[in-house]
């Protein structure tokens, strides 16, 4: 019996669920160095925002459209996880069921701490856009069409509910930090270079500055309670970073060896 435990061991491992094993370390991607377009030109934002309830004025600060050069760096395929964070962010806490979602609720500079401390750092906006669109100009990572199947976003989320300047938790059915899902769930909304949920999901912390003067940092990728309109690849989201709120996440950026 002892003999057939051993043997079996490594195959039982092999089947276990990603959030049964730990998350250290996480798969990487190496992103070769290549040209980047930020922002949008605004005759193309005012084509694209579309939605009764957006305005092309929401998004103006993607306008105009600039290019701009990044070198090679490696990148997380997933967004960071609750397991992960635990790792080294001992005293954090999360449901069970949530072990293998991106943790969420995260300042900027905690998001900036962990990066640092796993050897690695937030991406610059342009890192992050090389990452989510390759060598493509697309409005979303998979594509220029939105595609539905490819994410979650407010849309798909049952019993949103909202209240003025930020979100209430959403207590209801598997998520009780709200609508994430585990990360890598949507095999469809793969970037170019193969990098999982980066529209939707939850927001992603990015290094850098949207506005230094007024201290503001910047997020990108939209969450599971944004619009279509803010899943693009070209939106950014201005934020303090010093608020916790259900749908701000993160990954890591390394520069490669």
């Amino acid at each position: 019996m002892k003999a057939a435990s051993l043997f079996l061991a490594p195959l039982l491992a092999l089947c276990l669920p990603l959030t049964a094993w730990s998350a250290e370390p996480a798969p990487r991607v190496l992103i070769p160095k290549g040209t980047v377009i930020l922002g949008t030109d605004r005759e193309v934002l005012n084509k694209l925002i579309t939605a009764k309830d957006a305005k092309p004025a929401w998004y103006a600060d993607e306008t105009p459209a600039t290019k701009t050069e990044t070198g090679a760096f490696e990148i997380d395929v997933y967004e960071v996880t609750n397991t992960r964070y635990k790792e080294i962010v001992k005293d954090h806490t999360f449901p069970p069921n949530l072990a293998n979602h991106p943790v969420v609720n995260i300042l900027w500079k905690e998001a900036n701490d962990f990066c640092h401390e796993v050897g690695g750092r937030l991406p610059t906006e342009a890192e992050w856009v090389r990452a989510a669109r390759g060598d493509t100009t697309n409005n979303y990572p998979w594509g220029n069409e939105f595609d539905p199947k490819n994410t979650v976003y407010m849309d798909s989320v049952q019993g949103l509910k909202m209240k003025a300047g930020s979100y209430a938790t959403e207590s209801s059915g598997e998520n009780e930090l709200g609508g994430t899902r585990p990360v890598g769930s949507f095999e469809g909304g793969k970037s170019p270079f193969g990098v999982y949920d980066m529209a939707g999901n939850a927001w992603e912390w990015v290094d850098g500055w949207y506005d230094e003067g007024k201290k503001l940092r910047m997020l990108k990728g939209g969450s599971w309670v944004s619009p279509l309109e803010s899943l693009r690849v070209a939106t950014r989201l201005p934020d303090g970073g010093d608020r916790k709120f259900n749908d701000y996440g993160f990954r890591c950026v390394y520069n490669p060896k």
